[in-house]
């Protein structure tokens, strides 16, 4: 089915963050160069950061100087916890049991939430071998496992871009960055890493929105899944790189596939077999079913069915391989598998060799509702007599040894190959390699032999009894002693995880709760906070009007001065007039009354009164 286009590339930002987040680089400058943007993030949130370089770069520069440079590099971006592992540079593929080791105590110790490793499609053989040791750490240790339960591991790119689920805006601290790219002298006067981060960071921010300039791009999965997949299905899902091998001589392997009238089944088998990075013989045993469309093989056919014992031995027979492996029709092989055999076959004398399988859960249609990891023991002969641990399609056996414990017991239809692994157990250990490299599949309504005859009915219970009372002289109280104790040193060595993971996950319950009443609390506080600013932005708005009318009334003030002035001016003006129209009234009075007196000397003097008496006389008075 064709992927849609939002769920190949992200066309949003996303805020990864761990409270404590742990960065594994191969080198010193790695750790800057892919994922300096994450680490500045989580140092400016003041989040716990701890990085662990893993070699010491020597083949690139003088040791002691780069971690150096590393120091001052990680200093630009905050107070990081910086650790050197000092691994030889371009080493770490054949110390990868040492740094497992050093590994698991690291991670332990700091219990990590967000974990940084680089992808496993990194062409750079100590960039390839820091993956691998994490995910095969992460599937071997179920301790650590149950540590690390919650977190995730977020696969960066380096020399190889990978197909991300995960885009982080870095566009805040991309200048921090580049300066601790720069710390790194001696690199850097050799190769302008800063100039290839930029780029690789601008061309990330591609699908982002326009204002992200900087982007770190990753894939990012819950480590319970990562527990359950191959290697070869996450470097699928990151974008699979062409695998770079050198040359080596070739384990001679041939595959035993059993089947009978299941062809899609068969045609997926098929096809994992051939999709693995060694070559190998196909032998198809059709134990009585219609004969199969399918080339490229060497086909037995069986007119009637013998059985699934006498198809495997025929197969075997058939077979032109030295080693044997094994592969039912309705299960798969990863990629990776017959090559992690081969190699361990090749370096170390075993009876046999096998490694881990995850357990599919499918409907009818082939859609995966669940998948377990049912099956991680490590080689206990003892338990192998009580019960069966080991899945046939995860083991690898040389063909001679096959042949000298007599192939598989054809008077077995269900638990032939338990019985077989006993007899094969009896000649040798076996190597456990445990890291999952296939998958058996239960396929809701199938018929298989062990779907129709389930753990408890008679039948199953029937056939445990037919290997108990073959092996009888193998059985005695001292196995089933030792394989009780140590399976009740597991079952209690689990509980005592489990009673740890439940306190841990009820302390966690209870800071969660304390932690909704805080934001709780902090809501309310940003509620009145929020509060109290729309009552400040309203008296800024009254203060605002207050200071507009203020302006205003000073305009009016200053006219009204202007006018007060003017006034002043006119009243000046009129007081000098009066003032002027006051002496020109008091000298007009000071005038009427000097004519007053003179009229009164007039009419008071002899001449006056005789001029009256004349006028009288005349009529005229």
């Amino acid at each position: 089915m064709p992927a849609v286009e939002s769920e190949v590339i992200p066309y949003e930002p996303a805020a990864l963050r761990g409270q404590r987040l742990l960065v594994l680089a191969p080198h010193p400058d790695d750790e800057v160069i892919g994922c300096g943007g994450l680490i500045a993030q989580h140092l400016n949130e003041r989040r716990s950061v701890r990085v662990i370089v893993a070699t010491n770069g020597a083949q690139a520069g003088d040791a002691a100087k780069r971690e150096e440079e590393s120091r001052r590099g990680l200093d630009l971006l905050g107070a990081a916890d910086l650790r050197f592992l000092r691994f030889p540079d371009r080493g770490l593929l054949g110390a990868i049991d040492a740094l497992m080791d050093v590994l698991r105590n690291e991670l332990a110790e700091f219990r990590p939430d967000l974990i940084a490793v680089p992808s496993p499609i990194e062409i750079h053989p100590d960039h390839l071998a820091l993956a691998l040791a994490f995910c095969t750490l992460v599937q071997r240790d179920e301790a650590l496992f149950a540590e690390l339960a919650v977190a995730q591991v977020a696969f960066y790119e380096v020399s190889q871009p990978l197909r991300p689920n995960t885009i982080v805006d870095i566009t805040n601290v991309a200048d921090a960055k580049y300066a601790a790219i720069a710390a790194h002298e001696s690199q850097t006067e050799k190769r302008d890493y800063a100039a290839f981060a930029r780029g690789l960071n601008a061309y990330r921010a591609m699908t982002l929105p326009a204002e992200a300039r900087a982007a770190e791009a990753y894939f990012v999965i819950e480590l319970p899944k990562l527990r359950t997949m191959a290697v070869s299905e996450i470097q699928q899902l990151t974008g699979h790189a062409r695998t770079i091998t050198v040359e080596r001589e070739t384990l001679p392997i041939s595959v035993i596939v059993r089947t009978k009238d299941r062809p899609a089944l068969l045609g997926d088998a098929i096809a994992s077999i051939r999709g693995n990075d060694h070559p190998a013989e196909i032998v198809v045993v059709n134990d009585g079913g219609v004969r199969p469309e399918i080339g490229g093989v060497k086909l037995v056919e069986h007119e009637t069915p013998r059985g699934r014992s006498a198809a495997m031995n025929a197969g075997v027979e058939a077979a032109s391989g030295k080693f044997i492996a094994f592969l039912d029709d309705d299960d798969l092989y990863y990629p990776e598998h017959l090559a992690m055999l081969a190699s361990a076959a090749a370096k170390s004398p075993h009876a046999a060799w096998y490694t881990d399988a995850v357990s599919a859960f499918l409907t009818p249609s082939l859609e995966t509702k669940q998948r377990l990891r049912l099956f991680s023991n490590d080689f206990d002969r003892d338990l192998l007599l009580v019960d069966n641990y080991i899945p046939l399609p995860t083991l690898l056996v040389p063909r001679e040894t096959y042949l000298a414990v007599g192939g598989f017991d054809t008077t077995f239809d269900l638990f032939e190959d338990w019985d077989f692994l006993i007899r094969v157990a009896q000649r040798g250990d076996f190597a456990h390699l445990p890291r999952v490299t296939c998958e058996i599949r239960h396929i809701e309504g199938g018929a298989t032999i062990t779907q129709t005859n389930p753990e408890g009915s008679s039948a199953f219970r029937a056939a445990k009894l037919q290997v108990w009372k073959k092996h009888a002289a193998l059985v005695d109280n001292d196995v089933f002693a030792n394989a009780i104790e140590r399976q009740k040193q597991r079952i209690n060595t689990v509980f005592a995880e489990s009673v740890e993971a439940k306190g841990r996950a009820h302390q966690c319950e209870t800071e969660l709760d304390g932690a909704h009443r805080e934001i709780g609390r902090i809501s309310d506080l940003l509620h009145e906070r929020e509060k109290r600013a729309a009552e400040v932005d309203t008296m800024e708005h009254i203060i605002w009007q207050l200071e507009d009318d203020r302006a205003l009334k000073i305009v009016e003030i200053a006219k009204l001065k202007e006018e007060v002035a003017g006034h002043q001016k006119s009243s000046a003006k009129t007081a000098e007039a009066i003032a002027e129209q006051a002496t020109t009234n008091n000298a007009l009075y000071k005038e009427i009354q000097r004519l007053q007196h003179l009229v009164d000397e007039i009419m008071q003097s002899r001449t006056w009164k005789l001029h009256s008496m004349m006028e009288k006389m005349r009529g005229r008075g």
